[in-house]
């Protein structure tokens, strides 16, 4: 304690012990026909006077004999006490020996909860574990996180310590500095002051916790050799506002303080409010602090002498009790002091009515069995609680915390600003409410080394001091902070991407989609144009379809050829829109497919060429191979060979979309994931191998007579073809996203549309432009192109005679020239041009045209 002078304090606790074993003896229901006594010793906050006093108990004689009791007829049913942890320990190590039972009222040092070494010891508060739990979460709900601490220089200040920094190290607070106050005199102490002072007066830390006793080196530390004004200081149990701050109290304003739940004990309070000089005459320790407190007279003569002497004060007669008891608060240390004797006489009760029913004496023969009952007591007091001990043989974990301020007139105020029950769920410990917290400067302090790093950033460490300190950098690209001062930044799902680095949102998804890209769009519009175009020139070979022309370039290959260019257009709409399970197992074999029809059509028609120039002589090898079965024969083995590929890929690996979360951080590409590249590449091979021997075949043909021959044309197509395809592959390989089928589009058009220009649009010229040469011929009037117009479609009649369809062609000739009067050598031109278009298979004039060998133009008197 901080003065040699009794209080009021601890005489309320005397009171109140007192008062609760009068109140049991008088209950009929609590240890019936047993009468409960009691010693009080005062231990003096001294270790060996404590001692002392429990031998004296034990002993039960004016001298203590350890080992020997001099009580025959009354036994020692246990001990209430100390206040002190110090004191307590010593005093559970002598009784923990006899087996004595022991109750603490204010003792929460940690190492008393080991029930290995103190069996017999039990105490009504929470250990300093629980206790400095609840104020390093105190700390974190108020994000206090760089904090002080000043400590007594003993076993207690560095158990509780030691508890602080344990605690403070699993909830990421930092202790700035730890000063230790020794228990020394004033003139010995005061050259180690100025050095810890030094680091008090020098810290960044606000807030300040306290640990160990109460003692009066560490008040003449914080008061007269620091500057303390902007400190705010967290108190555990163990320190007593009420005699800490008699003298000095502004420098504590806005401090916080951990309290054990008072109670109302009605009673109790009447009783002590009843005290009084008449009714209290042997009372001298009631005497002794009303002179220590009022100056009042004693009966002892000596005393008032020997006092006035030493504290220099003139005593008086005090005619009534001051006005402290008037106004008696509700009770704390002193409703633990009442709850201990209850606890205790509970237990007796308990084991006497066991020993009773069970023959097996009274409880004065087996008082070793009064722990167990300890452990095992739970019943309601006079206030209504429950009363237990768990099995760490203390109470209920409940802490009241108080904010306390200086009034104007230099009282202390209290201001109950929470409570903390540490059975409550995790998280749900706090419970703040009631009256506001005092600050200094009217708001909370901030107790941080760092500011607290933003949302989207994260903490970084310096390399060598504490974690609490700290930079703050933003978070990596795809990391997110969605809370202020984290260690770490965390990473979104696959499918989300971080808003300013604090918030995860969805990704775009991203494909050939209509509705936001106008590539789509524009594909689709070639497309559908290509379409009209390939339907038309396909319109035009079905129109013509009996002409020469047509016919000499194998007219069923030439269908089938367009019908594929076409199914090619059309399926490069499988390839835009967004991925489905349809679309992507059929639009790459699909595509294989119909191409290979068509490389095959051209390989078939090249091959066919070839043979036919090769053909023309009577009995020659080749004869037999020309036909149309022999090139759709053809056409369908080659095909075949590309559906059985892709028959086996859809078996073996099937396409499927997919959505591709690793290509881009920033969105998620819908794309259609092939299953197997080597299928892939053998569908792309093969349809490489089949225009390579087209290419080469053409290539062989190129020299042959040019009338009707379209090797040329063919060799020019599967130039650009195979141009295309080859530039796709390191063009494929080097895109990623939709880009790739992008490119896998421009490769379907470019290749389609070189076919189709290469060999079809100079047929369709030659068609089409048929009847622009009989204008330039025989001009433009009504009568010779009706005239034209017959004889481009004067037919030889089924049955027909030849020498009659003859006579009719020679007249409509002979109508043409007595109209125009034209030269009979430009005649003949033209007539040879209409034969060469209109006459049918088996007419004498073709027949006379196909063993024409000189490729020269025919006299028309040649063809009559």
């Amino acid at each position: 304690m901080f003065e040699i002078r009794p209080s009021f304090q601890n005489y309320k606790y005397i009171i109140a012990f007192i008062f609760a074993i009068d109140e049991i003896n008088k209950n009929p229901n609590i240890l019936p026909n047993v009468t409960l006594g009691y010693h009080i010793y005062d231990s003096c906050n001294d270790v060996n006077r404590a001692i002392e006093s429990v031998l004296n108990i034990l002993s039960g004689a004016k001298a203590s004999v350890p080992n020997y009791s001099c009580m025959d007829q009354y036994k020692l049913a246990g001990v209430i006490g100390d206040w002190s942890s110090q004191i307590s320990m010593h005093i559970a190590q002598v009784l923990n020996l006899y087996g004595v039972s022991q109750i603490s009222y204010g003792a929460p040092y940690a190492a008393l909860t080991n029930r290995q070494l103190y069996t017999s010891f039990f105490h009504t508060l929470p250990s300093d574990h629980i206790q400095f739990l609840a104020v390093v979460k105190l700390l974190k709900h108020f994000g206090w996180t760089w904090i002080g601490v000043i400590a007594s220089d003993d076993d207690y200040g560095d158990s509780q310590t030691q508890e602080l920094i344990l605690s403070a190290a699993s909830h990421d607070i930092c202790i700035e500095f730890i000063i230790k106050i020794p228990n020394d005199q004033e003139n010995q102490i005061r050259n180690v002051f100025y050095e810890k002072a030094e680091i008090l007066n020098n810290s960044t830390s606000q807030v300040v916790v306290l640990c160990g006793k109460a003692s009066y080196s560490v008040k003449y530390f914080l008061e007269l050799e620091c500057n303390i004004q902007s400190k705010t200081f967290i108190m555990p149990v163990t320190w007593t506002v009420e005699k800490f701050l008699h003298r000095h109290k502004k420098p504590y304003h806005g401090s916080v303080l951990f309290t054990p739940p008072k109670k109302s004990i009605p009673r109790l309070k009447e009783s002590l409010q009843n005290v009084t000089s008449a009714n209290c005459t042997d009372d001298f320790l009631l005497e002794h602090i009303l002179a220590s407190c009022y100056n009042c007279l004693t009966s002892d003569s000596y005393f008032n002498r020997i006092y006035e002497d030493t504290f220099k004060v003139k005593l008086h007669k005090c005619n009534a009790i001051p006005d402290f008891w008037k106004n008696v608060k509700p009770f704390g240390t002193t409703y633990h002091v009442y709850k201990a004797v209850y606890a205790l006489a509970h237990s007796l009760h308990n084991m006497e009515t066991y020993l009773s029913r069970n023959a097996k004496g009274t409880f004065m023969k087996n008082l070793k069995l009064m722990q167990e009952f300890l452990r095992r007591v739970h019943f309601q007091d006079p206030t209504g609680e429950e009363v237990y001990f768990n099995e760490r043989g203390d109470m209920g974990a409940l802490y009241h915390i108080y904010s306390f301020g200086i009034h104007f007139n230099f009282e202390l105020i209290f201001a109950l600003i929470g409570r903390y029950n540490a059975s409550s769920p995790d998280g749900k410990e706090f419970v703040f409410g009631g009256l506001p917290p005092i600050w200094k400067h009217g708001e909370v302090p901030v107790s941080t080394c760092s500011e607290d790093c933003p949302l989207g950033s994260r903490r970084m460490m310096k390399r060598g001091i504490h974690r609490c300190c700290f930079e703050c950098v933003q978070c990596p690209e795809g990391e997110i902070s969605n809370e202020t001062d984290k260690d770490v930044c965390h990473k979104c799902s696959e499918e989300e991407w971080p808003n300013d680095h604090n918030q995860c949102v969805p990704k775009p998804i991203e494909f050939l989609s209509y509705g936001n890209d106008p590539v789509p769009l524009a594909v689709s519009i070639i497309s559908v144009l290509l379409l009209v175009k390939t339907s038309a020139i396909f319109c035009v070979f079905i129109v013509f379809r009996e002409t020469p022309l047509v016919k000499a370039n194998n007219q069923n290959l030439s269908f089938i050829l367009l019908v594929s260019i076409f199914l090619s257009f059309l399926c490069v709409f499988l390839f835009l829109g967004r991925p489905g399970p349809i679309s992507c197992m059929f639009r790459q074999t699909s595509f294989g497919i119909i191409f290979s029809v068509a490389v095959s059509a051209i390989l078939a028609k090249t091959i066919m060429v070839y043979m036919a120039f090769k053909a023309t002589k009577p009995g020659n090898f080749w004869r037999k191979y020309i036909g149309v079965k022999i090139s759709n024969s053809f056409v369908l083995l080659c095909s075949f060979i590309q559906v059985l590929i892709s028959i086996i890929w859809l078996l073996t690996a099937c396409p499927f979309p997919e959505m591709n979360t690793d290509l881009y951080a920033d969105k998620i590409i819908i794309q259609c994931n092939e299953g197997s590249m080597l299928a892939f590449s053998i569908l792309l091979g093969y349809m490489g191998l089949l225009a390579a021997v087209s290419f080469f075949v053409a290539f062989l043909a190129r020299n042959l007579p040019d009338r009707y021959n379209e090797a040329k044309y063919i060799t020019f197509s599967m130039l650009v073809f195979c141009s295309v395809w080859i530039v796709f592959i390191p063009a494929y390989m080097s895109v990623t996203g939709k880009n790739t089928v992008l490119v896998e589009i421009f490769a379907i058009i470019a290749s389609n549309l070189g076919i189709l220009v290469c060999i079809f649009t100079p047929k369709c010229y030659i068609i089409l432009d048929y009847l622009n040469i009989l204008n330039d011929v025989f001009g433009c009037t009504d009568i010779v192109s009706d005239l034209i117009y017959q004889l481009e479609h004067t037919y030889q009649d089924e049955g027909e005679k030849l020498s009659e369809y003859m006579r009719r062609l020679h007249k409509i000739i002979h109508q043409i020239l007595l109209k125009k009067g034209l030269d009979p050598q430009r005649v003949d031109e033209v007539r040879a041009k209409q034969v060469l278009r209109g006459a049918q298979p088996l007419d004498p004039v073709t027949l006379l045209l196909g063993t024409h060998q000189d490729g020269g133009i025919l006299k028309y008197p040649d063809l009559i």
